[in-house]
């Protein structure tokens, strides 16, 4: 008995310690990586004149959370994220995926999938599923997630032509070299905006990574339970939708999963 008692003495909250009181102004950490994801000018490590959409949804986030952005943050490098200790800032939307090793941070569910969105060269008729995508020739960027989505999930039946460029990928679509491209989810608006009369639709999209998420650091009073809730609520009033299309050119949540 004596050892259950000492493991509850320890675990217990000491009497003197309080829960943090939650913050009403944010300081919001971007990754300015993806012009329309995040961009802005840096000045000693803070963003001015920020926008995309990850600006405008952690604006709208706050705003669910009863509170108010009040600076925007530059988080670099990622690997700061890792590493624990005080963040400086109370919300994080930097293009973070879940790690198992993420420390000193809450990590909310996805407000965006990074699946491998599938964009057909022009007159071919779409897939029902992954079966009928082995069959076509797809092609995909070098060295990218897309391509190994091709390898490990696809698996087609032809080996695939992998290219250098974005705009030589889209070269290969409009010639015939592949029948498919699969490229990020977030970007496939803006890969075919331009180019309707040269490139077929965007006919879905094939899983892969667990999608971007929040990163809320323990100890500012911010619950990622309430960050999850308020994205929720985002997502069904149709918030998160319309800001992918403003942004992004498509929402890549409603794309058609191939299975």
């Amino acid at each position: 008995m004596a050892p259950v008692a000492a493991n509850a003495a320890e675990s217990a909250t000491p009497p003197s310690s309080t829960a943090p009181t939650p913050p009403t102004n944010l300081v919001v950490a971007l990754g300015l990586r993806d012009p329309a994801l995040g961009a802005g000018v840096v000045r000693g490590g803070e963003v001015v004149l920020a926008r995309g959409f990850e600006v405008e949804l952690a604006k709208v986030l706050a705003r669910r959370l009863g509170v108010r952005v009040d600076r925007f943050v530059e988080l670099r490098p990622a690997g700061r994220l890792l590493a624990g200790g005080p963040a400086g800032w109370q919300l994080a939307l930097a293009g973070i995926e879940p790690s198992r090793t993420t420390r000193g941070a809450d990590l909310s569910d996805p407000y965006l999938t990074t699946d491998a969105a599938v964009v057909l060269r022009r007159h071919l008729p779409r897939p029902r599923g992954l079966a009928e995508l082995r069959g076509s020739v797809l092609c995909a960027i070098r060295g990218s997630d897309e391509a190994r989505t091709i390898t490990t999930t696809v698996r087609p039946r032809t080996t695939p032509v992998l290219a250098t460029r974005t705009d030589r990928l889209r070269e290969l679509l409009r010639t015939g070299a592949c029948d498919a491209a699969l490229v990020p989810a977030s970007e496939a608006g803006r890969f075919v905006r331009g180019h309707g009369r040269e490139l077929g639709r965007v006919t879905g999209r094939v899983e892969s990574g667990d999608g971007l998420v929040v990163a809320v650091p323990r100890g500012t009073g911010l619950d990622v339970a309430a960050v999850d809730r308020a994205l929720a609520r985002l997502r069904s009033d149709g918030t998160l939708g319309h800001l992918a299309r403003s942004w992004l050119g498509l929402d890549p949540a409603r794309l058609r999963t191939l299975r």
